[in-house]
């Protein structure tokens, strides 16, 4: 047996008819998942009261960042608040409002990503009278009295993002309720003066997110974009270990209430209530199709064919030919599994600099027709992407036969060139992928030989949740 540490929310609320809206927004919540939002992995019982079992986060929370650093570097800020707002977008799109964003609420991986906490915990604990949002970042509107909305969660992120170029917060005040009357007041503080070596364009831009008037604030998605196009993001420093390269662990588990290690067995995955997300190592899950796949060649007496019709949708379109659209659209979501470090709003200066972020969608690519899963595809393709609505009848035909694709593992080798600019970039690439299996009641049913390296443009566009492949033609005539 080996251990993981996970947190422990504990959920409380004893009004009438609360508890089966608890459990109901929880289980909501753990079917969401993005790299910038803390993973709920089930929800268990304490003598009648919900308890969330999350993800652990073991860097610390911005709140201790900024106790001890007290302002952050404008580049600092743009890469903590470009993802996170990039997270609210997603959480938005799927019904959800955080409600009470504030630098304790926001949390750091062992790798320094910052990850929100509490998502969605306001709405789980009840009405939206019950909620209690933290004055200091609290809307105008919400400080009057109205309901938080997608606008309240723009509003708290800049209130944030003011507090980390300032060092202070918006409603800076003696006392909660002084703090809440100020918000009322609506009169916030001129950033300019208050951070006079942040750039024009980031004030400007956390300037309308902090308008009194919400619907001049833009959307979450707006706020990652702007945010990101005002000033080059930096690495985040977390303490004076940093400046040589040395691991920084900070002791804080933030909002959290406590940290426990959990007993699993060895090789196993978290243990789930809800159904369980798909792994974060897509590579080891790909290799471990690829043995499973070898297992099955030798032990299956079949005869292995290459179908002619190819699997279409595992195979980019050639020659500027590409199947028709599907006239119905998926909405566009940031996908389950984010390898660490890709930056999905990064516009690199040179061709190679994509690299990361093509590995990241192909691979998502690959675990959509690995797991059967046609709404994977949102993580690789804009909506109206005419090759994802080959990939999804490709997959759809399997899934109808009993079938799925075993050991299919595309790969970037190279970026030739990089043309356009954002929000539409056209990439020349070199792609290739290996030998894999249809495989339908543990037989083997089609095997294909895979392809070897030909060039490919790929059409990119940068949407609310990253950027995405719009469409991918082979330039080569052949494979």
């Amino acid at each position: 047996m080996s251990e993981e540490t996970v947190a422990l929310k504990w959920l409380r609320g004893d009004a009438p008819g609360n508890r089966e809206r608890q459990l109901r927004e929880a289980r909501l919540l753990s079917a969401i998942s993005h790299p910038n939002l803390v993973g709920l992995r089930e929800v268990v019982s304490d003598r009648g009261d919900p308890v969330l079992v999350l993800d652990f986060l073991p860097g610390g929370s911005l709140a201790a960042l900024l106790a001890r650093r007290s302002r952050l570097r404008p580049g600092e800020v743009v890469s903590i608040i470009a993802p996170l707002a990039a997270a609210l977008a997603y959480a938005h799109d799927e019904g959800l409002v955080h409600a009470d964003v504030t630098p304790a609420n926001i949390l750091f991986t062992e790798r320094g990503r910052p990850v929100f906490t509490d998502l969605g915990i306001a709405r789980v604990l009840g009405e939206a009278a019950d909620i209690q949002a933290t004055p200091e970042y609290v809307d105008p509107a919400v400080a009057r009295g109205a309901a938080p909305g997608p606008a309240s969660d723009v509003f708290g992120l800049a209130a944030v993002a003011f507090h980390a170029l300032a060092g202070i917060p918006p409603w800076n005040a003696a006392t909660a309720d002084a703090a809440l009357a100020a918000a009322a007041e609506g009169e916030v503080p001129d950033l300019r003066r208050l951070a006079p070596e942040a750039p024009a364009d980031l004030v400007d831009v956390l300037t309308r997110a902090l308008s009194v008037q919400p619907h001049l604030r833009g959307s979450a998605a707006e706020l990652a974009l702007d945010v990101r196009h005002a000033c080059l993001p930096e690495a985040v420093q977390f303490g004076p270990a940093d400046a040589g390269g040395a691991s920084v662990r900070v002791n804080a588990t933030g909002a959290l209430t406590h940290a426990v290690r959990v007993p699993r067995a060895e090789g196993a995955g978290p243990a789930h209530a809800a159904p369980p997300r798909p792994p974060g190592r897509l590579r080891r899950a790909v290799r471990t199709g690829l043995r499973r796949r070898r297992d099955l060649l030798a032990t299956t007496v079949i005869l292995l064919f290459v179908a002619a019709a190819a699997l279409l949708g595992l195979r980019w379109g050639s020659n500027g030919t590409a199947p028709p659209a599907a006239t119905s659209t998926a909405a566009e979501v940031v996908p389950t599994v984010q390898p660490e470090g890709v930056d999905e709003f990064a516009v690199p200066s040179a061709p190679a600099g994509w690299l990361p972020l093509l590995a990241s969608l192909y691979e998502r690519r690959a675990a959509a027709f690995a797991a059967g899963d046609v709404e994977r595809l949102a993580g690789v393709y804009t909506a109206d992407s005419a090759q994802a609505a080959a990939d999804r009848a490709e997959i759809e035909r399997l899934a109808a036969r009993g079938q799925h694709v075993d050991g299919f593992e595309p790969e970037v080798l190279s970026v030739e060139s990089a043309t356009g600019s954002a929000p539409d970039v056209r990439l020349v690439v070199t792609d290739s992928f290996g030998p894999y299996v249809v495989v339908g009641d543990l037989q083997v049913v089609s095997a294909e030989a895979g392809r070897s390296a030909v060039r490919v443009e790929v059409s990119l566009r940068l949407t609310s949740s990253g950027w995405r492949i719009a469409s991918a033609v082979r330039l080569d005539a052949s494979g």
